[in-house]
């Protein structure tokens, strides 16, 4: 049978009226996004040459990062494997002053006298919708550690690395050898435990329910798997299911969570995606790798897609075709590197500051909505 899949949007020109984008403007537009912007590899290893400078020079002396916010980021505690590993992290906030980097991770933040040279980061995973940042910040805040692409330091929840970096969304690769629906005999699968998400997953995947059949897994649904047995969780999905929804709870810019990345990818199955947009999600996917909510008028529609795959191991294939051309990372990013490096070298540092942190971060979400309407229904 003929495939419909024709264009970067990933969806049948007869299912979707996105344009057509060539290989060529989506590097032309990547390269204009993160113009100027730092990214941990380039950053870290640029800041590690100023510290084997100091070191060589003057020495090196323990540095204090102070954890403020009461989110408390656990995972940049161990300094050990780090190029730069003479730092210590507190929770203490009565620290604050004494310290050579303060993290926020939330509205929480410090008053009285800052010393110089010292470093204030917003360090945040949440959407803008879960976790806001004080407007008293104002330009007080020196960098960004989020998942959004326009921070200082981007963190993303994994990578994915393309063989070949000019690959872009509109790049057609040949269809893999093996058949990924082989065996699955069941259709879509929702691990689902925050039933009040700030999106409109539950309207979507109600209406869509309609039209489909959906297991819903955890506290929102009628099946379980408890979370102290993930591997056997992911095992059940890449064996049985073609479909994994990967709705995020917020529709903001760039909140692409592991739903997408380890729940779906990593397990051979297909996501379906809500939470940002369908050009964020090409921008770290593979090419022709997801299905997007948005390329679709109606929850109905999209469940219509979704049968014709199932019904067309061609066309269910063609979202596989990018393995062997690339790799998801279960990354292991090490910002508390990069923090105990900035620690150490903000003297040799030009000043710095992020403007208007909170107006950036606080109304990002704002305007986001579906192309479904739910009170359409």
């Amino acid at each position: 049978m003929k495939s419909f899949v024709t264009n970067s949007s990933r969806i049948p020109t007869n299912w979707s009226q996105k344009k057509k984008r060539t290989k060529q403007r989506y590097i032309s537009s990547q390269m204009e996004r993160n113009e100027n912007k730092l990214t941990l590899g380039f950053t870290e290893k640029y800041l590690e040459n100023l510290y084997d400078n100091k070191k060589r020079e003057s020495g090196i002396k323990k540095k204090l990062i102070v954890n403020y916010g009461r989110i408390q980021i656990t995972t940049i505690s161990n300094f050990s494997s780090c190029h730069a590993c003479e730092c210590e992290l507190t929770f203490d906030r009565s620290k604050w002053q004494e310290s050579d980097i303060v993290i926020l991770t939330d509205q929480t933040y410090p008053h009285g006298e800052r010393r110089p040279n010292q470093l204030w980061f917003i360090f945040v995973h949440e959407s803008p919708l879960h976790v806001s940042i004080a407007d008293y910040l104002g330009n007080k805040v020196n960098y960004t550690i989020t998942f959004r692409t326009d921070s200082s330091v981007y963190l993303p929840y994994h990578n994915y690395k393309p063989i070949d970096p000019t690959h872009g969304p509109d790049t057609r690769y040949p269809l893999p050898s093996r058949n990924y629906a082989t065996g699955k005999t069941k259709m879509a699968a929702w691990f689902v435990t925050n039933c009040f998400g700030k999106s409109p997953r539950n309207q979507y995947v109600q209406e869509l329910s309609k039209h489909l059949k959906i297991d819903i897994y955890g506290r929102c649904g009628t099946k379980s798997c408890p979370r102290t047995s993930e591997t056997e969780c992911f095992k059940l999905l890449e064996k049985d299911y073609k479909f994994y929804l990967s709705f995020e709870n917020s529709l903001c810019p760039d909140y692409i969570t592991e739903k997408l990345f380890r729940n779906g990818y990593m397990n051979n199955i297909v996501p379906v995606v809500m939470g940002a947009s369908v050009e964020e999600y090409e921008r770290v996917s593979p090419a022709h790798s997801f299905i997007h909510v948005d390329q679709f008028e109606s929850p109905a529609k999209l469940a219509e897609y979704l049968k014709y795959l199932d019904r067309n191991d061609t066309a269910y294939n063609e979202y596989f075709a990018w393995h062997g051309h690339g790799v998801i990372d279960d990354w292991k990013p090490r910002p508390m590197c990069l923090l105990c490096l900035f620690a150490h070298v903000v003297d040799q540092l030009q000043p710095h500051s992020f403007p208007n942190v909170s107006q950036w971060w606080n109304g990002a979400c704002n305007g986001r909505k579906l192309r479904w309407n739910p009170s359409s229904r």
